[in-house]
Formats: structure tokens, sequence, C-alpha cells
């Protein structure tokens, strides 16, 4: 444990403009039945026919499927678009829970998740749907859950799902949280800067930075883009922000 000692620095909250792109577009994906569709679901096709190649399905008696997709850097998910299968059981795509991973929950089953939404459904069959987060979830991996399947043939069929991230307004809560003698090394990028003061900016301006590395003694400021482990070393302290709840 590294969580030594935890004081509040205040800091200002931050507006960030952010262009609305479909963040899952080719991205890698990962699923709870090893099929070689699971790319479909993210060719940029809406096509929902299944005969004809753009659509993603699990695998009978896969009573709890899940699909996934790799965002490849850290993002405020606002929410996702899903197509469902028009050509049958459209009835199927129901109970879907949708999560968000700083890190791989397939690697890490441990790993935490942030909410992003519960679908009940059903979806009208061929009918595409924005699903929004409850709050603007931060994370790399996102996940669709198929719960309550009710028949070895209840499958989890997508034809097309997107990401997008908070258009105009990346919320911040007014607080970071400091962590003395912590450092995390692995996905950080050092920035040249005078003071902590600075180092938060450079952070908060910085839609993919979850948090921040700063030694009082040297300057020395690194931002977190993405998956790191925490180390012990008394001259670094780690801040961290508190997100929208």
């Amino acid at each position: 444990m590294y969580l030594l000692n935890t004081v509040l620095l205040l800091v200002r909250g931050t507006l960030v403009s952010g262009a609305l792109n479909n963040l899952a577009l080719g991205k890698p994906t990962k699923s709870s039945t090893f099929t070689n569709n699971k790319a479909r679901a993210v060719d940029g096709n809406r096509e929902a026919v299944f005969s004809r190649n753009s659509c993603w399905e699990s695998q009978d008696h896969d009573m709890e499927p899940y699909w996934m997709v790799d965002l490849q850097s850290h993002f405020f998910v606002e929410y996702i678009t899903v197509t469902n299968r028009v050509d049958c059981c459209g009835e199927r795509m129901h109970d879907l829970k949708i999560e968000v991973f700083a890190d791989d929950p397939v690697l890490d089953p441990s790993a935490p998740s942030r909410l992003c939404a519960t679908y009940d459904g059903p979806m009208a069959a061929g009918a595409t749907e924005n699903i929004s987060c409850s709050c603007a979830a931060q994370g790399r991996y996102v996940r669709i859950r198929g719960l309550d399947r009710t028949a070895y043939n209840d499958l989890l069929t997508l034809c097309e799902v997107e990401v997008f991230e908070r258009e105009q307004i990346r919320c911040f809560s007014t607080d970071r949280h400091r962590l003395e003698g912590t450092r995390y090394v692995g996905d950080v990028v050092p920035v040249d800067v005078v003071s902590a003061a600075e180092c938060s900016t450079y952070c908060s301006y910085n839609i993919t930075c979850v948090g921040f590395n700063y030694n009082y003694n040297t300057q020395g400021c690194e931002l977190r883009l993405g998956s790191a482990d925490a180390t012990s070393d008394n001259d670094w302290f780690y801040f961290f922000q508190n997100l929208c709840l």
C-alpha cells in the first residue's frame, strides 16, 4: 500500500473542448466467445443483416456473454451507440451492462470499473440507439455484458458499436488528492514546469491525463496517460482528481 498520506489540493474546474468522433472505429476487440467476427462490431458499417458479415454474435450456451473494445487511450465516455440485428431475434438485445475500465479486465479480473449505463430493452430489430452514460466514465476499455440470458440461444448480438467522448465540456470536481511518497511508473510523459500548479494545469488540459507525479525538489512533472503502477519514492508525490459522480 502506497497511500501513505492523503491531503487536499484545490484547483480550478476546467472546461475543455473535444471533437465528436467514434473512438471505437477499427480498435482491438475481445469477447467471451472467441469467434473471429468480434471486430465486425467496430468496422464502421451499421449493416444489420447478419449474413452480410458485419455483426458479432456470442455463441450458443454462453450464458454470460460480453464484448469489449480497447480505445487504446483514456477518454471520458459520454455515450455509446448500438445497432441491433434486423433479420432475426431483435428481442435478444436486452439487459445490457456497459462498463468502462482503466485496465484490461480480461487480463486483470479485479480491475475496477466505472458504470456507464444499463439498458433494459428489448431493442427493436434493426434499431440504432444511443445509450448515455449516467456520468461521463473515464477509461480505456468499454465492455458490454449481456445479463439475464434466459436460454442457451439467448445470444448477444452487436452489429455496430460506436463510442463517443464528452463533446464540449469535460467535467472535473474541484479538488485533487496528493499521495506522499508515491510515484506511478508506466504510461507517463514528462513535462517541463516550474510548479505543481503548472503541472496540474497541463494535466487538466490533456483529455487523456488521469493524474500526475510531481517532485518538489527537481520540479519534475510526469503526466499519467494510461496504465501505470504505484511505486514507493520519498521524493515524489502523486496527484489524482475526483471524477464527477
